[in-house]
């Protein structure tokens, strides 16, 4: 992992002291279950210090909200769940008819227009919702980071002239970093920046940053957890939307005779470039860490074992996403009509568009219940006690 414990870029705390960081990844609609596991965080751990936060994709407008409610932990991961309980499909997307979509590709320039779907609705959600000036700037952020209750947030995006993965950082002392395909730049947030982390490819419109445009930043992510290293934490609370099958189910699920689809594709598309990667690059710090503690203290130098603990979904939440319907207007509801896609097995595409009510609520309650099934493990993690790494991450209700 090139975001490691020797990063020589990483940042000690803003207080030089050792700081925890919340790190949340994509999934779309399933952003929800993350949501669900802070509201049981912040009940049972009111007092817990999270004063780093970095977000990508979805990830990165729960971040967000975090980093920029003034309220202590607590009231801030249940103002995060009261926001998703009120959300719906109209206040995140606005499905774009087939005549503008057709019009926008005949006139030959590419355009904001060339997307499946607009996400104006979303904007003016998180407007709403987070302290901003008139502008689109995230002051909120800016008068926690005053106040001493945040160190810093990092919002991850996808440059698409470059490919590079490019994270924006507010806060925290540290200097922008450069690694193959990937690079961190210090600036003042606003909304645009949670909107390009959002822009998933041909279905939402990207955004323009500074003199480029930007989208889903989950895309060439190949190192997640690095934008929290180079932060300075030196413990890493993360919160998968993944779940993680056991071998029995994987043997189940392979005896599938029919051909796979193209939206079957999709999913399994969707799963390698913005959830699979979290997965490694987890597995590979574990290693890192493992071998780091071998290491004499005294002589490891700039090398320190990083904690982790990876909190994911007892329950397959792209199978769940099966039982609910996904009715959606415009070009995009016409293709879905015109393939027989209902037949495969519950594809994962589906559970990130599905910002349907009974979804997220269920998602809230599957993510709340998990993490109260972890409680031992998550109280060890803010006490800075050892944590068993050998125990299953997810519990199977």
């Amino acid at each position: 992992m090139s975001g490691s414990s020797s990063d020589s870029d990483s940042a000690p705390s803003a207080r030089g002291e050792p700081a925890t960081a919340l790190v949340l990844g994509g999934g779309g609609a399933r952003a929800a279950y993350q949501t669900g596991v802070l509201e049981y965080v912040g009940e049972a751990f009111p007092r817990a210090s999270v004063p780093l936060m970095t977000g990508v994709s979805a990830g990165s407008i729960n971040a967000a909200h975090l980093a920029a409610d003034p309220g202590p932990w607590a009231r801030r991961t249940a103002r995060l769940t009261s926001y998703w309980e009120e959300l719906t499909m109209d206040d995140v997307f606005a499905p774009r008819s087939l005549w503008s979509l057709g019009r926008s590709l005949v006139r030959g320039t590419p355009s904001a227009e060339q997307t499946l779907l607009d996400t104006a609705p979303l904007r003016d959600y998180l407007d709403r919702r987070l302290p901003t000036d008139a502008k689109g700037c995230l002051t909120g952020v800016a008068e926690n980071l005053d106040a001493d209750r945040l160190e810093g947030l990092a919002i991850s995006t996808s440059n698409y002239a470059t490919l590079q993965t490019v994270t924006w950082v507010q806060g925290c002392e540290m200097r922008d970093w450069e690694r193959p395909n990937r690079i961190g730049r210090r600036t003042r947030l606003h909304l645009d920046h949670v909107m390009a982390s959002t822009a998933l490819p041909m279905v939402f419109p990207a955004v323009r940053l500074d003199d480029a445009w930007y989208g889903d930043g989950g895309l060439r992510m190949l190192d997640p957890l690095a934008p929290a290293i180079h932060l300075g934490a030196d413990r890493l609370f993360v919160i998968s939307t993944r779940y993680e099958r056991s071998q029995a189910e994987a043997t189940r699920a392979a005896r599938t005779p029919a051909y796979p689809s193209l939206f079957q594709m999709m999913g399994i598309l969707a799963n390698v470039l913005m959830l699979d990667v979290l997965e490694h690059d987890a597995a590979v710090l574990r290693r890192i860490n493992r071998l780091v503690r071998r290491i004499r203290p005294e002589q490891r130098g700039r090398l320190q074992p990083i904690d982790l603990l990876v909190l994911r979904p007892s329950v397959d939440l792209g199978a769940l996403a099966g039982d609910y319907d996904l009715e959606i207007g415009g070009a995009m509801g016409r293709l879905l009509n015109l393939v027989e896609w209902q037949a495969d097995p519950p594809p994962d595409w589906l559970s990130m568009l599905l910002f349907e009510h009974d979804f997220i609520h269920h998602l809230l309650e599957i993510g709340y219940n998990d993490a109260k099934r972890q409680h031992d493990r998550i109280e060890a993690f803010f006490e800075r006690k050892p944590i068993d790494q050998s125990a299953s991450a997810s519990v199977r209700s």
